[in-house]
């Protein structure tokens, strides 16, 4: 019997037979021992040797009675165990002294993953699976030696039930003495021998299959035991909607809807080619004015010029959702998050890169917009010329179709109507992984928080370009669950790929991190930091913090656009009005009568030509309002003390309506975002006007032809000039437009946010709807008083670091965000 004093309290844990093996951890504050009477370990792989190590030992006896499975519940999960651990000098030195040992804690692992531990105490070193444990913890201060006993008798029975005993299926190797434990049936406790005992290795069992019918699925071994498993949402919950949300404009209402407007403008240009062609011309000219004028000369325009509108919005809806749909897609192309733009591309120049991201039906799609944007009102605005008719002996002029214009503005429309219908198809054959429509930065925290991609994007925030410093990595957008969890989180994801973001998942390692903000020394003389890194790429230097912005956005080309404007604009007026050059006509330089087709080449030069120069104009100020719509949240993100939810992470102005922009920003006081905004649309005036200004006339008094303008219209066309001009003294960028890298992708905005403690704040945690994000970021937590505000500046990430970056401008316990970083603070 133990000699040892004190209660002896023990855990029995399940137990896993298909692979038996010790498991040592490395601590040098435990040691561990199943129990004080009949062994003792310890855990300091540099204290063991060959004449302190003990061996727990089965001794073969008779067997006595039948084995009986059913007599203990344990049985049924654990056939054999072995322990094998080193013994203290010390511990040995207190037990021939009588001085009781302390009790101390002992680690089994089972299997290939599980770990159980023997032990009155928890220790933090070892993780716990809870779903390995089969039943109750143990009670604090009962003694369950009479339990283990059992138990331990039932293995023995059961070794000698199955088959010859377990010293008769070793191999060994080299001798050497150790004190060996013998379990004896008879005594019914272990009895110490000191005894050479030979090295033992245990021989592969088949593995025990669990009847447990929850225990989780295996994964295959290449799979990281904490990766990311692609899921499908539970069916039967409702936190976990269908990821199939499309922008309005791109639900299948809205694009047939654009689509039955194409095929108008092809009905209405077919129906009057077909008729100017079998009855003489369309209607009577009445000469320069009127409303017949007003009808063949300006309405066409008027009428393209909507269209047009919408199909700005529809490719906006397009180019931020791409991304996403390719990753739910799960195509194989690592370029997305840092080749594939968000921000519309597709105005003065045609954007190609969808193609090369695999989505040719974006690509055709964007290719038919910008192809029937650019020509569909030059093409319409000299569509009707004025053509001599002899009908029934008498001559008359008669407002006719120019044959091959209509056919070709009917071939524009046509291949527009056919990027949208395949457009339609693309989002009716595919999920777009989204749950709402990512507009703000607010909406992209959301998808980012839990994702594994971040470690990618370290020091990110300050590089000159993004894409270079990123690898190509083939994402997911969709449902996640960790491989060893069943609990399922939405987001952006690399499938069975590590955490490497565990902060998320476990937050309790978040609330260790240390606090405040590190002091950086320059050294103004070499441009470089104390610690030798290059200044021009610090956090704290300007050159890194202001080095970005459009390059038409930038000074020299501000001043550059102002002067050009301003001369051309004082040209033009000069030109018109010296020598009464527009009001009394100028010789047309080219032919004038109409040919059977109606074609004119002068009437056709003067209306396309200042149409095509009026639609560049317009198409020109669309990325400069698209950035200035962007950078707003940056903006106000930078003012010296933050900015609240709504005016900053909140902001959505790329996606908004043109007159919806106009409006909201005049509500929020952005005054330059309202004016450019507004000139944006207003735009579109001057190639409306300047196509159908000018006409070929016959001037009796001094025989020939002039081409002559209407000068109530011209007057106007000249207003929206000088309008237009005068905005660029808008474009004068402030100090706050300026960052790091540019924004058009969401590797850009991301390398903002990747230490960002927003990503594990309890406001913006895994939101189900657009509504509930907005309504958590709008109202005031319940614990603070006032609203949280936002900043962009120098913050103390997750890592303890500092980044530059968004967060809120002020957290409990830390340093404010430091916004100025021109000085220090």
């Amino acid at each position: 019997m133990s000699d040892s004093p004190g209660p002896r309290n023990f855990s029995l844990r399940n137990v896993n037979s298909s692979k038996p093996q010790v498991y040592r951890t490395d601590s040098e504050a435990q040691s561990v021992a199943a129990s004080d009477d009949y062994y003792s370990f310890s855990e300091r792989a540099g204290t063991s040797s060959p004449d302190s190590q003990m061996t727990a030992m089965h001794y073969a006896t008779p067997q006595s009675r039948p084995s009986s499975q059913a007599s203990s519940p344990v049985v049924a999960q654990a056939q054999q165990f072995v322990i094998q651990s080193s013994h203290h000098p010390e511990q040995e030195a207190a037990e021939d002294r009588g001085t009781p040992r302390p009790a101390t804690a002992s680690t089994v692992r089972f299997g290939e993953d599980r770990i159980a531990r023997i032990s009155p105490k928890s220790d933090d070193t070892v993780r716990r699976v809870p779903s390995d444990y089969a039943g109750p913890a143990p009670t604090p201060g009962l003694d369950d030696t009479p339990y283990v006993q059992y138990a331990l008798n039932q293995l023995t029975r059961e070794e000698e039930a199955s088959g010859p005993s377990r010293q008769d299926s070793i191999s060994t190797t080299t001798d050497y003495p150790t004190d060996r434990l013998i379990w004896d049936q008879g005594l019914g406790y272990f009895t110490r021998t000191r005894t050479p005992i030979q090295h033992i290795e245990v021989p592969e069992r088949p593995k025990y299959k669990s009847p447990s019918p929850q225990a989780l699925p295996q994964r295959p071994s290449s799979v990281d035991p904490e990766a990311f498993v692609a899921t499908e949402a539970p069916e039967t919950s409702l936190l976990y909607p269908a990821l199939n949300y499309l922008p309005m404009v791109l639900r299948p209402w809205a694009l047939l809807s654009a689509i039955f407007a194409c095929l108008l403008m092809i009905a209405g240009m077919a129906f009057c080619n077909v008729w100017s062609h079998r009855h003489h011309g369309l209607w009577d000219y009445e000469g320069l004015g009127g409303g017949r004028y007003f009808v063949m000369q300006f309405l066409p325009q008027i009428l393209a010029a909507p269209l047009v509108i919408w199909t700005f919005v529809i490719q906006a809806a397009v180019y931020r959702t791409a991304p996403f749909a390719i990753m739910a897609a799960e195509r194989p192309k690592g370029t997305v998050l840092q080749r594939l733009p968000i921000l519309p591309r597709n105005f003065i120049l045609p954007d190609l890169s969808h193609f090369r991201h695999g989505e040719p039906l974006f690509g055709f799609s964007l290719f038919t917009i910008w192809l029937s944007n650019f020509f569909s009102i030059p093409l319409v605005s000299c569509l009707f010329q004025a053509k001599y008719y002899s009908i029934d002996r008498e001559g008359v002029w008669r407002w006719s179709s120019v044959q091959g214009l209509g056919w070709t503005v009917i071939a524009s429309y046509g291949l527009l109507a056919i990027g949208l219908a395949l457009l339609l198809f693309r989002f009716v054959r595919g999920w777009s992984g989204l749950m709402w429509d990512p507009v703000c930065l607010a909406d992209l925290i959301s998808l980012i928080q839990r994702s594994n991609i971040l470690h990618d994007y370290e020091h990110s925030e300050v590089v000159p370009d993004v894409a270079d410093s990123l690898d190509s990595r083939v994402l997911r957008l969709g449902y996640w669950k960790l491989s060893m969890k069943r609990e399922v989180f939405y987001g952006i994801g690399e499938a069975d790929a590590p955490i490497r973001n565990p902060s998320l998942h476990q937050t309790e390692k978040s609330q260790n991190q240390p606090q405040g903000m590190s002091k950086v020394r320059f050294d103004l003389e070499s441009q470089r930091t104390v610690d030798g890194e290059p200044l021009d790429h610090h956090l704290y230097s300007p050159s890194t913090r202001y080095r970005w912005t459009p390059w038409f956005l930038r000074k020299p080309a501000v001043i550059a656009w102002v002067l050009i404007v301003f001369a051309l604009f004082i040209a033009f007026v000069t030109v018109s009005f010296v020598n009464n050059a527009i009001l009394d006509g100028f010789p047309p330089k080219l032919p004038t009568l109409p040919s059977i087709s109606a074609f004119s080449s002068s009437n056709f030069l003067y209306s396309f030509i200042p149409a095509l120069i009026g639609n560049f104009l317009f198409l020109a100020w669309q990325p400069i309002d698209l950035y200035y719509r962007a950078l707003q949240p940056f903006v106000e993100l930078s003012a010296p003390d933050g900015a609240t939810a709504d005016k900053s992470i909140l902001l959505a102005y790329p996606s908004a309506l043109p007159i919806q922009v106009t409006m909201q920003a005049i509500i929020n006081r952005h005054y330059k975002v309202a004016c450019l905004s507004f000139m944006s649309l207003v735009s579109i005036s001057i190639p409306i006007i300047a196509g159908g200004i000018f006409i070929a006339l016959w001037y009796p008094s001094d025989n020939q032809i002039r081409i002559s303008a209407l000068m109530p219209a011209y007057y106007v066309l000249i207003a929206f000039c000088a309008l237009y001009a005068v905005s660029f003294l808008a474009l004068w960028p402030s100090r706050r437009r300026y960052l790091p890298h540019d924004i058009s992708t969401l590797s850009d905005l991301m390398a903002f946010l990747y230490q960002s403690p927003l990503l594990a704040d309890k406001l913006l945690r895994e939101p189900r709807s657009k509504t509930d994000l907005v309504t958590r970021l709008i109202v005031a937590p319940p614990s603070e008083r006032m609203f949280p505000t936002y900043g962009f500046g120098i913050y103390v990430g997750r890592d303890g670091k500092e980044h530059l970056g968004i967060d809120r401008f002020s957290r409990p316990g830390r340093t404010d965000m430091l916004i100025t970083t021109g000085s220090m603070k």
